[in-house]
């Protein structure tokens, strides 16, 4: 039996070379071509058992007729070995395989190497060629070549009637890691396939394999398993045809099989992709909405309850807005380690996408567990994340719903969690709330509120109002603080539940750019036409968002410049919960600030977590001290506090002031305790300007020309 090889060079040199080498091999017969479109010509004329192909050649390269030939059912499984002298980047590698190569040699190429690798390919072709004879023998034409041409590179095992085996190819042999030899004559059912039964305990003729071939049919699955070296359990998919003997009696089968180990990996992480998040590995939509609809089920049979939690981070876009996607995709991280540290093995944990997580908790106590549960995320998230360097405060607000008091289907447990959540943002943040029904009104309420203050903020249709700060010794005024009001249909709405809302929204950026401009230049105004006492300045409060806008310092500046505004006039004022939020963006936004020649206030002092330690990081000119301090002032522990305030203060060389101030008594023992400055009731609630006006003309003379012009210079 005679076999050709194909050998395609530009270079008739190279030629000449090959044929040589080849020359050795016995009953091979050697075709030459010198071009793409030549050695095509010979394919669609004679069949080959190989073709060794040249790459670099001028009008039609390797790679194009690799890719014609693969195209012709005729010459679609021919083997190609690739000849190059350029070239061993695994891109170029993952061309040559991608248009049907089976192996690169690179010039000069070992001939010993070579000749090897030719002998593979021609004992397979030896194999095709025989196996396709006998079939053609037994009238099964057709069926032999569709089999063999879906089994070039797959492996193949006859098998007689008995159910022994008989054929073994190379290809079988590789991919079993097993030698043929070992496998002939030996029960395909004790050495090769693997049942769910005992395979010694197998009749043969009893499968569902032997069966379907005795009936003229092919068997086939994609889920087998078959024994391979050291006995390991290898996945395959696989088919078997009957055999006839020449009178066309049935007397065996033909299996040809393949590996499928790449194919179930990947199978098994697109299962993955599906059910899971990528990013945190955790249960994704998919997945929670399947365990939902089950824990509902197994709610209903066994009349147990159970519980869903809704959980969204309080400030995850502002770590988004300012340190990146990265930096969020860090934070996300570590909350799903937190998390899972709170709940037991039992819960099912999610996340929905963005900052959204829920849990479902199962179980006989599954409230009290729920709280427990709400109660230790709340402490767990409300402690400090270090990502990529930077010291980050999120927290968490939590919604809780029970099946079925609170929900009788999936769509409404949902709907009701995520109200609950958002009542809880609503109330603070970094809290939980159990759903209740009046919270649906509560939360058509808010809707309507943010329809409304959106409205607002189109036309900026605001007021300021300024409370004053008083030296307490003198009872003059020596600053004031802008706080912004909204009227909506004559009445008035509290900061306290519009300021969340348009931090929420995003409508806090406007919001807090109008206040700024507004009250700076209102404090440009008074100062021109009051004769102000040094050191007055205008507070302004400053909002998570601001501070971290990367552009914050700079459009101060230019606003300032423009309005000839100096900035020693204002104050801005931070929270002590923004003040921790110490990433870099902060921290140079405030030293910008303070550059600019503005004071900066820490509000609400005392009131967050271990501040005493983090002050001296930052360019502070005043402490607030929080009025549930000042309420105490007269109680020994009151006064103890305040002491160590003052202390502090004089210490670090900044001011002190104190807020809430109601009452005679308290202003006397501030003062008595170092505290000079201070604002309150007691002094005067917030005013309009013209009202506040008419202090500053009772106290300070006017002016008799602005004095603004020439001092505003360069706006610093």
């Amino acid at each position: 039996m005679t076999q050709s090889i194909l050998i395609v060079d530009d270079q008739k040199a190279n030629l000449v070379a090959l044929e040589a080498t080849l020359a050795e091999l016995e009953n091979v017969e050697i075709i030459a071509a010198t071009s793409g479109p030549e050695a095509l010509s010979i394919l669609l004329k004679k069949s080959v058992a190989m073709v060794l192909l040249d790459v670099q050649m001028p009008g039609m390269d390797g790679f194009e007729v690799a890719s014609y030939m693969r195209q012709r059912a005729k010459t679609r499984h021919t083997p190609i070995i690739f000849l190059t002298a350029i070239n061993k980047e695994d891109g170029y590698l993952f061309k040559g395989y991608e248009s049907g190569g089976v192996d690169f040699l690179f010039k000069p190429f070992d001939p010993f190497v070579l000749l090897c690798k030719v002998r593979v390919f021609l004992e397979l072709d030896g194999q095709r060629r025989q196996l396709e004879d006998a079939l053609k023998k037994l009238n099964q034409v057709k069926t032999s070549n569709e089999v063999l041409l879906r089994s070039v590179g797959e492996g193949i095992i006859g098998v007689c009637l008995r159910g022994t085996i008989t054929f073994v190819n190379p290809a079988a042999e590789m991919i079993l890691g097993i030698h043929g030899a070992s496998l002939i004559g030996q029960p395909l059912f004790d050495t090769v396939i693997v049942t769910t039964q005992d395979s010694l305990a197998i009749n043969w003729q009893e499968t569902k394999l032997y069966q379907a071939c005795a009936q003229g049919r092919a068997y086939h699955t994609d889920v087998g398993a078959f024994r391979a070296h050291h006995n390991n359990l290898l996945p395959v998919e696989y088919t078997a045809s009957p055999t006839h003997s020449p009178s066309g009696q049935f007397d065996g089968a033909v299996i040809v099989f393949k590996d499928v180990t790449e194919r179930k990996k990947i199978e098994e992480q697109m299962h993955f992709m599906a059910q899971y998040d990528a990013l945190t590995e955790l249960g994704n939509r998919n997945l929670f909405n399947s365990a939902l609809n089950n824990s509902i089920t197994f709610s209903d049979h066994s009349g147990h309850s159970f519980a869903l939690l809704f959980m969204d981070l309080d400030r995850f876009k502002q770590v988004n807005d300012t340190l990146g996607h990265d930096a969020g995709d860090e934070l996300l991280k570590e909350v799903a380690k937190r998390v899972r540290a709170c709940i037991r093995d039992t819960d099912q944990l999610c996340r929905l996408g963005g900052d959204e997580f829920t849990i479902i908790i199962n179980g006989e106590s599954s409230e009290r567990a729920s709280i427990r549960v709400s109660e230790k995320l709340i402490h767990s998230l409300s402690q400090p994340f270090e990502i990529f360097g930077q010291e980050l405060y999120v927290g968490a607000s939590v919604g809780i719903v029970y099946y079925p008091q609170m929900g009788k289907d999936a769509s409404e447990l949902i709907r009701n969690a995520d109200m609950a959540m958002y009542q809880a943002k609503h109330e603070g943040r970094n809290r939980y709330r159990v759903f209740e029904q009046d919270m649906k009104v509560q939360v058509e309420e808010s809707m309507a509120l943010e329809v409304e203050l959106r409205r607002a903020v189109e036309n900026m249709d605001f007021q300021l109002h300024y409370q004053p700060k008083f030296d307490m010794r003198s009872r003059q005024i020596v600053g004031a603080e802008a706080l912004i009001r909204w009227t909506l249909s004559g009445k008035p709405v509290s900061p306290g539940l519009f300021i969340p809302l348009a931090e929420e929204t995003g409508l806090i950026d406007s919001i807090g750019r109008w206040v700024f401009e507004t009250a700076a230049s209102k404090a440009r105004e008074w100062a021109s036409r009051f004769h102000l006492p040094a050191g007055f300045r205008m507070s302004i409060n400053l909002s998570v968002q601001q501070l971290q806008d990367p552009r914050l310092v700079e459009t101060m500046s230019e606003f300032l410049q423009q309005a000839r505004i100096p900035a020693q006039l204002l104050e801005l004022e931070i929270t002590e919960n923004l003040f921790l939020e110490r990433t870099k963006i902060n921290l140079e936004n405030l030293a910008g600030i303070r550059a600019l020649g503005a004071g900066i206030a820490l509000d609400d002092f005392g009131t967050g977590y271990s501040s005493m330690g983090y002050l001296a990081q930052l360019p502070l000119t005043v402490l607030k001290i929080d009025k549930t301090f000042v309420d105490d002032v007269e109680e020994p522990q009151g006064t103890a506090i305040i002491s160590a305030v003052v202390a502090l203060a004089r210490g670090l060389g900044v001011e002190v002031v104190a807020e809430g101030v109601e009452h005679a008594d308290q202003a006397e023992r501030l003062t008595e305790l170092g505290c000079i400055t201070a604002q309150g009731f007691y002094f005067s609630k917030p005013l309009p300007p013209h009202e506040l006006e008419v202090l500053l003309q009772q106290q300070f003379q006017l002016a008799q020309s602005p004095p603004l012009d020439e001092a505003a210079g360069g706006g610093h």
